[in-house]
């Protein structure tokens, strides 16, 4: 680990099914500092400023912040990018909970979504081991029954499971990730300026 970081970021293309593991650059954290700095400046390198929010070419950015996974109370933070269909700019969501510190246990700094999968699936990342599985059965359900079902599946009561629910299925302005069992409410979506 490089200070807080694990240097390395998990990239998955849903169109084709790919999944690497990429090297990070150390310069990256020393001049965006953060969860939030870090996946800003991948966002603006790397999707169009006029790009449609549901569009494959869009990046969904879940990063850990710099000390999550640290002794350092409060640090245990996870920031959700990407371009906002609200307000077509960038957005973001800080939430806590267990999902950042267990992102880093596996190994990851970041998981970068990009493209778009043509079934509904859920992302299963299991120490070393990262696979795509089929979530179809899962269609309908709330983001809560959701989380519970795919505990169930995995026999893995202490899983950390970041899910859309309906709102996010039906692709909702106003969707939302949910995490963990003690988080009752959805974290609030902040904006930023574009370019």
């Amino acid at each position: 680990m490089r200070y807080a970081e694990t240097g390395v970021n998990l990239e998955i293309d849903l169109s084709s099914g790919s999944i690497e593991r990429e090297a990070t650059d150390p310069k990256l954290t020393q001049l965006h500092l953060g969860g939030l700095g870090t996946n800003a400046k991948i966002l603006w390198d790397r999707v169009s400023p006029d790009v449609d929010p549901f569009s494959p070419d869009n990046l969904l950015i879940f990063g850990a912040g710099l000390l999550a996974g640290t002794p350092a109370p409060g640090a245990n933070r996870t920031i959700i990018t990407s371009y906002s269909p609200q307000t077509l700019l960038m957005g973001y969501s800080i939430m806590g909970g267990f999902f950042a510190p267990e992102m880093k246990y596996a190994g990851y700094d970041k998981i970068i979504f990009r493209g778009k999968s043509p079934r509904l699936i859920y992302v299963w990342i299991h120490n070393n081991k990262v696979e795509i599985r089929d979530a179809s059965h899962l269609r309908g359900k709330g983001a809560i029954e959701t989380a519970e079902l795919i505990k169930q599946e995995l026999k893995e009561p202490n899983a950390q499971v970041a899910a859309i629910g309906l709102a996010g299925e039906k692709q909702g302005l106003h969707s939302f990730h949910r995490t963990g069992p003690f988080q009752r409410q959805p974290s609030r979506t902040r904006r930023c300026h574009g370019r």
